[in-house]
């Protein structure tokens, strides 16, 4: 059976006979006729009443009308969800982040993209570790996943890197340690306990190798899921912690002081995905947030380029954006 030969009987039960129907389809009526009696011999059954002018359904005919509308709809669905998938037209992009690239960064990066789009629904989450995002990516529950870069990538995974991650030192309002040019130096920030970010065992923290590699050894006053924790902990507890640099003009708002260090806590990220192209939404994603992201790092150094601290120039940057 061939989904023609369903277009052609519904084009006689709509039009009430073979004429019609054949002038609305563009077709000779033997060769409509002719289609109908080869779907009659598939089904073992006659689906119309002949009369000398007009065929009428038979109570299998009369059947057969729901299904065949049902079964044209479903291939009508088909192509416009994969008309969608091509063009961005709508649908769901599943996006998953792990607590370094919070699903509020995610989504501060895609104003240009849900403005452009809108018909395109973003469904972001968060999983707890790089491991259990890139096991989500693999087995497709996430389209793309949000994540510092790993250090081994399975074979049949992708990454794209966007940008670097840089941590600036945030601590309560009046207590700034001491600096050199304004930077303080890595050996140098211990007087306060750390807010830290929860990090999977099997994954190694940029702040906790960092710290390391400097002989620095902190006193851990609160371990927390989340950036905003973190920040919640310095203002109201006294800690200090390492905050990327798009929550450090908040948190000056806020009246914490914010130190950049030396050396600098970077780490390169971006998108996980299946190995392959990417589908038209999940491309276009990807491009919208690079660019978001270029335009933000490029205020940034313009800033610097005029004379700026890395501090002053994120405040301006986030002025400017506003």
């Amino acid at each position: 059976m061939e989904l023609r030969q369903l277009e052609h009987f519904l084009a006689v039960v709509d039009h009430g006979g073979l004429g019609r129907a054949a002038e609305h389809l563009y077709l000779s009526q033997p060769t409509l006729s002719g289609s109908i009696r080869s779907l009659e011999r598939e089904l073992k059954v006659e689906l119309f009443h002949r009369t000398a002018r007009r065929l009428a359904p038979t109570s299998a005919g009369t059947q057969l009308v729901p299904l065949a509308r049902r079964v044209l709809d479903d291939v009508v669905a088909v192509q416009d969800a994969m008309r969608g998938a091509r063009e961005v037209g709508g649908g769901v992009l599943t996006v998953m982040c792990t607590p370094d690239m919070s699903a509020e960064a995610v989504a501060a990066w895609a104003g240009g993209f849900t403005r452009e789009y809108p018909a395109v629904r973003l469904d972001i989450s968060e999983v707890d570790s790089r491991h259990a995002l890139v096991a989500a990516v693999a087995d497709g529950r996430a389209e793309l996943g949000f994540t510092l870069a790993p250090d081994d990538l399975r074979s049949d995974l992708a990454f794209i890197e966007l940008g670097v991650q840089r941590l600036l030192l945030v601590r309560p309002g009046g207590r700034r340690p001491a600096t050199r040019d304004g930077r303080a130096p890595l050996d140098g920030i211990g007087d306060l306990p750390l807010a830290r970010r929860q990090v999977a065992r099997n994954e190694e923290d940029a702040v906790q190798a960092a710290l390391a590699a400097h002989g620095v050894d902190l006193t851990t006053g609160a371990t927390v899921p989340s950036r905003s924790a973190q920040l919640a902990f310095v203002l109201r507890s006294g800690f200090q912690a390492f905050l990327p640099l798009r929550m450090c003009a908040a948190a000056l708002d806020a009246g914490a002081c914010v130190v950049e260090t030396d050396p600098l806590i970077e780490s390169p990220f971006g998108v996980v995905h299946r190995a392959g192209v990417l589908a038209p939404a999940a491309q276009q994603f990807v491009t919208d947030v690079r660019d978001a992201l270029r335009g933000w790092y490029e205020t940034i150094a313009a800033h610097r380029a005029a004379g700026l601290d890395l501090v002053d120039a994120v405040v301006a940057a986030r002025d400017a954006a506003l």
